[in-house]
């Protein structure tokens, strides 16, 4: 039995490591799109856990895989990494939980306009500043330090931990830790909890989030010259229509709510958004092609598939009126996922984030994450998004997280993961 703040102070011991830890961490580029040096950062996280006695498996993504998803991007490596550690003596699969620790090594592009370099990380007033600081190289560094400062309080694990990082969580985490749910690697016969590391900060858990179908809609005409318009169909105007369609269906869909705890409040309603129209050769040309991209929000209760049902209904209506084809190609989609707030694993980071924070509330994020390969597809009800970055600094420029931060989630980890073992006092 361990009492908990032996857990805090070994923690606290390792906050020069946790530093140096991440700042080679962030160091490694690994962006996407396109997915550049995915296989360098999984070395360096497989290192990281081989060298904590963690038996450690790369898990490569095969090439017709990465095509079905992303075609374009083939010639971009895919590479997961996955390590497990089995308390000493495990007579039976039942001798403690199977614990998991997932999350994303991929960021997204740095841009421009940067105080830092983003790829040559500062420490400065507390704070890591560099790309993927927040979003969220720290979560996994967390749950990486939580586990090692359980071992260092002479915790034998009870159980199992597993400690996944994974790929193209910000495209859709496809060929991620979809790829190892698909797989197998994240079952119901192998995990009893599950905590996603994503930034919602220290402070509170998270319980799911809305979802999202990103798609295009063109409309189809006919060419001909500005001069002789009549000669033609032009899919502009073909696709104002549908527009038009599209801004009475948004309001139907604001009146769809959730009472889960979307974070922000605003965000707690179906949406849909007309976020890029693309058309025309020359001013002189009625074209014959418009195409718009939409990014459609869900609520939980809502599924992508009904989704889709109501963007061809009017798709179909536009159709109908103005005698214009209309194409449908999707990009890609996320169901929405939630868990109940009175889970176990959600009621035992609850009660020790409670040791650092006057009061906590769960939330629902606003956009979509890779928890929902957990819920929706392992069938894993125990999972919950907790870590240590801050959600305002993700994809932004001067991106940076709090060392206090990470220092705190590697306490409520360490904390949590006993308390779910049975190993504290």
């Amino acid at each position: 039995m361990v009492a908990k703040q032996e857990l805090y102070d070994a923690v606290e011991e390792r906050e020069d490591e946790i530093v140096a830890f991440m700042r080679e961490f962030l160091a490694i580029e690994t962006e996407n799109p396109p997915g550049r040096n995915y296989r360098e950062g999984a070395q360096f996280l497989a290192d990281a856990m081989a060298d904590r006695g963690y038996d450690v498996e790369s898990v490569e993504v095969p090439e017709d895989v990465v095509a079905e998803y992303y075609p374009d991007r083939i010639d971009e490596e895919r590479v997961n990494v996955l390590g497990r550690k089995t308390g000493d003596g495990r007579d039976s699969e039942t001798d403690g939980p199977d614990i998991h620790f997932t999350g994303h090594f991929d960021v997204v592009p740095a841009g421009e306009d940067w105080s830092y370099d983003p790829y040559e990380p500062v420490v400065e007033d507390g704070r890591i500043y560099g790309r993927g600081s927040s979003d969220m190289k720290s979560g996994i560094a967390a749950s990486l330090f939580a586990i090692d400062a359980l071992e260092a309080a002479g915790v034998d694990i009870r159980g199992s931990v597993t400690q996944s990082m994974t790929v193209d969580e910000e495209t859709g985490g496809f060929t991620g830790l979809g790829y190892l749910v698909d797989e197998g690697y994240v079952s119901r016969e192998n995990t009893d909890y599950c905590v996603y590391t994503e930034c919602f900060d220290s402070s509170r858990i998270c319980l799911g989030h809305r979802g999202v179908l990103k798609f295009h809609v063109i409309a189809r005409g006919e060419k001909a010259h500005g001069c002789m318009a009549h000669d033609g169909a032009n899919a502009v105007m073909a696709m104002n229509d549908f527009l038009t369609r599209i801004a009475a269906y948004e309001e139907e869909l604001h009146s769809r709510t959730t009472d889960l705890p979307v974070t922000p409040p605003e965000s707690q309603r179906a949406d849909i958004s007309a976020t890029m129209v693309d058309a025309g050769y020359s001013e002189n040309v009625i074209p014959d092609r418009c195409r718009a991209t939409f990014y459609r929000v869900l609520v939980p209760g809502e599924t992508v598939e009904s989704a889709r049902g109501e963007i061809h209904d009017l798709m179909n209506a536009a159709e109908t009126e103005t005698g214009h084809g209309f194409d449908y190609e999707e990009i890609m989609f996320a169901e929405p996922a939630s868990v109940p707030e009175d889970c176990d694993v959600a009621r035992a980071y609850t009660e020790n984030i409670l040791e650092f924070y006057d009061e906590t509330d769960p939330v629902v994020s606003p956009g979509s994450d890779d928890q929902r390969f957990v819920v929706n597809d392992a069938g894993i009800e125990e999972c919950i998004v907790y870590g240590p970055g801050l959600l305002d600094q993700a994809h932004v420029v001067d991106e940076y997280v709090p060392v206090e931060e990470i220092v705190t989630a590697a306490k409520v980890m360490a904390a949590s993961t006993a308390d779910l073992m049975g190993v504290t006092e």
